[in-house]
């Protein structure tokens, strides 16, 4: 069997997947039902962002009903979800004192379905480690089958970004955040064993980097190569198989970087050029999406101007104020920052309740590597959530859907490493 030759002690894929397999035939109807939902996301998220909206949505209502019936709210007493719970509710006061409350509000108010969805598949469906692993066997499926429609893609219909299965220009966001738990899982198995699980661990490893390079995300690309390179640093590395691996994905990187020029140019001059903390002149567009949300911050400092709010006011401001912030204003949807954005949507305050959720859903995964140092999965937990709320990056819009739905599904999966709240309360 397959899972036997890429199993290795610490992570014994064979066997956790027939126990975890065993172990949901054993649950109640509901939450078996619901735990084979829950690993079909990876499948579901392929499709389009409605039916994977739906399918956490359903997810998070099926949780709350089962709270409800089995007086089980002992997970809202964790610091990330509390905070979580505090900036949702702060946003929604800042909605209903913005200049367009009704439009804020709906969109400050939905956003509690993804920190819900985190904390269910953490208290609820993941809470078991070999069903959590037959979570992990899922996005491996996954991963591949995305590579394999993105790598046709490339040779049937090739372009600078690509779209395919979505028509949207966000195949990266699945490649990157989606499968990120198990990418951080592959390149520290690749760089500790010398077996074939190692060996397999790197071989798609590499393709998955390869891939995300084709769809021409760069910011998805980051994520995945510093996570990447952070995941095998962090868990019983060997260095000589660490400087294999990283040399053979950079090469592999520069080969397609060499044989498409155009995504050489959009990967290394055109990145460069457009980095916001250097280049702030009025030509940089991202600078400007950034500025536009410095500005709208300062003007409400403390509460904000509303979740989503960015995107109806932006245009009416004056670019020559504040006079020391250099550059000229861009305004999408979003100011392309959780930071900003928060701190433009929902002031310092919620700048602030923000910040401590992230730290604390960080500090959280990290304490399942304490606990669990063995699990490779465990042991790189922390470095998903570090990825995806790193600062100085371009993000998409805090309360929108689409990367929302990549990224809390990644958390979800990360944060459901860590037990220990059980036994603190």
């Amino acid at each position: 069997m397959l899972l036997n030759h890429i199993s290795i002690p610490e992570l014994n894929l064979s066997k956790s997947i027939r126990n975890g397999w065993i172990k949901i035939n054993s649950l109640s109807n509901l939450d078996k039902f619901f735990t084979f939902f829950w690993l079909m996301g990876p499948f579901i998220y392929l499709i389009e962002r409605d039916p994977a909206d739906l399918w956490i949505s359903l997810i998070c209502v099926a949780f709350l009903f089962r709270c409800f019936v089995k007086k089980e709210w002992d997970w809202a007493s964790q610091l990330w979800f509390k905070s979580a719970l505090c900036l949702w509710l702060f946003g929604l006061f800042s909605a209903i004192t913005s200049q367009d409350p009704i439009f804020s509000f709906q969109q400050g108010f939905v956003w509690i379905r993804f920190p819900l969805y985190a904390v269910a598949a953490q208290a609820w469906l993941a809470k078991d480690r070999d069903i959590r692993i037959v979570m992990l066997l899922s996005m491996l499926i996954g991963l591949i089958i995305m590579s394999c429609i993105l790598i046709a893609e490339t040779l049937i219909e090739p372009k600078l970004r690509l779209t395919w299965p979505y028509g949207d220009l966000v195949p990266g966001g699945y490649i990157s955040r989606v499968s990120l738990p198990l990418f951080c899982v592959l390149v520290a198995i690749a760089v500790s064993k010398k077996n074939k699980a190692g060996l397999f661990s790197g071989i798609i490893g590499m393709l998955s980097i390869s891939v995300s390079v084709l769809t021409g995300e760069r910011t998805n690309f980051l994520i995945r190569a510093c996570g990447g390179i952070l995941a095998s640093l962090v868990w019983k590395p060997k260095f000589i198989l660490l400087g294999w691996l990283i040399l053979i994905e950079i090469l592999a990187v520069m080969t397609l970087l060499f044989a498409r020029p155009d995504l050489g140019n959009r990967f290394v001059k055109h990145f460069v050029d457009h980095i916001p903390l250097v280049n702030t002149s009025e030509n940089n567009p991202h600078w400007g999406a950034w500025r536009g949300g410095i500005q709208q911050a300062l003007i409400t400092p403390i509460k904000g101007i509303g979740p989503s709010g960015t995107r109806k006011t932006c245009k009416n401001l004056d670019t020559k104020l504040p006079s020391w912030l250099p550059g000229k204003n861009y305004c999408g949807n979003h100011p392309h920052n959780f930071y900003i954005q928060l701190f433009a949507e929902t002031g310092i305050i919620g700048l602030i309740i923000g910040c401590v959720m992230f730290g604390s859903i960080i500090f959280s995964c990290y304490r399942a590597r304490k606990d669990f140092f063995d699990c490779p999965m465990a042991a790189t937990a922390f470095v998903v959530p570090l990825a995806i709320f790193f600062p100085i990056q371009q993000f998409g819009s805090f309360f929108g859907q689409w990367g929302n739905l990549f990224s809390w599904f990644a958390i979800g999966f990360a944060i459901s490493q860590y037990q220990g709240w059980r036994s603190a309360n």
